[in-house]
């Protein structure tokens, strides 16, 4: 096996590892997120009546406060985005270098340099535009927006319909079950984004990567930008092969399954 196939399936297993660590991450937003289910639930307890209802009285004054549970929502969420933005880089910076140690028996960056790295994909990803024209803290924000409207909804309906408070809580849950996607989804895009950042800049700064070349997503729809993406010879290096520069293999779409591995200059195949 030479050093370029020795490479190569460093980052698949990379790759693999980052898949698994993306699942416990989304784990971890979710249940961050969701800690503004008890929030809620210690608000509805103050509002409630010796019966456990919540009296029309106190619909309008009780929605307002939802306010303060939306910007609680956006809190926790950019926290935890924060956090796995972070976690993303730091794995994709190490494990690529460490790929081309193990692969090459040279090559490693400094530490100061994976410091800086991890520095500049944070700032990358979470200032970067999106197709949706939005940062990472306004797909955040849109998120808490759109559940608090959602609970305002059911709040609105269970008070004027005289439900307990139980019930209240229970619709709440629904609520945030069905909204759960929206997490998963920006965790996928946002984390594997910050993920391939990384493994880039890594390549950017190297002395012996010619290339990253882009594998299609998991799916392998025609359509999908990853596939078109994988298919073309931009540079006459093959078939998606990339420079690190090329920004568009960080994220080619919303859910991209593509992965990343480097193409290394002859001499040290």
């Amino acid at each position: 096996m030479n050093n370029q196939a020795k490479l190569n399936e460093s980052f698949e297993k990379l790759a693999k590892g980052y898949r698994k660590l993306n699942k416990k991450q989304q784990e971890f937003a979710i249940r961050e997120i969701g800690r503004i289910r008890g929030d809620i639930a210690d608000m509805l307890a103050d509002y409630s009546a010796k019966d456990g209802t919540i009296k029309r009285q106190r619909l309008a004054r009780l929605l307002r406060e939802l306010d303060e549970m939306e910007t609680l929502v956006r809190e926790y969420g950019t926290t935890s985005l924060d956090a796995i933005v972070k976690e993303s880089a730091e794995f994709g910076s190490t494990g690529a270098n460490a790929a081309i140690v193990a692969a090459i028996r040279s090559g490693a960056l400094s530490e100061a340099t994976i410091e800086r790295i991890n520095r500049d994909v944070f700032e990358y990803a979470t200032k970067r535009l999106g197709d949706d024209g939005l940062v990472l803290s306004d797909r955040v924000w849109r998120f808490g927006g759109d559940m608090r409207d959602e609970l305002s909804k059911v709040l609105r309906a269970d008070i004027i319909r005289g439900e307990s408070v139980s019930t209240m809580i229970a619709s709440i849950r629904k609520v945030y079950e069905n909204e759960t996607w929206k997490i998963r989804r920006l965790v996928v895009t946002e984390g594997n984004t910050a993920y391939r950042a990384a493994i880039s800049m890594n390549a950017d700064r190297s002395d012996v990567v010619k290339g990253i070349r882009l594998h299609r997503g998991a799916a392998n729809v025609p359509s999908h930008r990853c596939t078109i993406l994988s298919l073309e010879d931009r540079y006459g290096m093959g078939e998606g092969v990339f420079k690190p520069t090329d920004t568009e293999i960080y994220n080619p779409h919303v859910n991209c399954t593509s992965f990343l591995t480097y193409e290394l200059y002859d001499r040290y195949l």
